[in-house]
């Protein structure tokens, strides 16, 4: 009985986030200083990142809403490594379940009549495999990472803050991200 009642207890700790968790650095990285960094990527028009409780007490999510420009478009693949390990990098609030993602191709005058990027070909060609690829999921949400999909690929949460990739600090000449409905 005794044996039950300590895994009772530590399943409802575990639960309730009072396990002991990474803690922030003293020095905070937060979601403004990540849409920053992707919003001073020429091409990107406009970058949405918000996040918070998911849930059950201390699990957290982070996601983000990015269009890119038509004329402008950086490769695919970097720019959704770069602001994923951005993303990865905030570190004032954990990540503990899920990063959800989405590329539009638009203009910042108007996001409404910005069309949703695929980026399973990037998922894949980067190496990600546990992605949700729930199509009514995707339309409202993003693409899904979990976290220990992003700690697999990044290291632990926080991941360390990435250089911008010298191909995405000049404009393309031409788009190469694909539009679906």
């Amino acid at each position: 009985m005794t044996t039950v009642a300590a895994v009772l207890a530590l399943t409802l700790a575990g639960c309730s986030g009072l396990l002991a968790r990474p803690k922030p650095s003293p020095e905070a990285r937060t979601t403004a200083d990540v849409t920053r960094a992707i919003e001073a990527i020429p091409g990107v028009a406009l970058v949405q990142i918000g996040g918070g409780p998911d849930g059950l007490p201390g699990q957290n999510e982070i996601n983000a809403r990015i269009i890119v420009e038509p004329e402008l478009a950086p490769a695919t693949d970097q720019l959704l490594d770069y602001v994923l390990r951005q993303m990865w990098s905030q570190n004032k609030t954990h990540i503990s379940t899920l990063v959800s993602i989405s590329f539009f191709i638009g203009t910042a005058d108007a996001p409404t009549a910005a069309e949703r990027a695929d980026l399973a070909p990037a998922l894949t060609k980067l190496g990600f495999t546990g992605y949700d690829s729930d199509p009514t999921r995707i339309r409202y949400l993003g693409y899904g990472l979990g976290a220990s999909e992003m700690s697999k690929h990044y290291s632990a949460w926080p991941g360390p803050v990435p250089v911008l990739p010298s191909g995405l600090a000049v404009p393309s000449a031409a788009p190469n991200v694909e539009a679906t409905p």
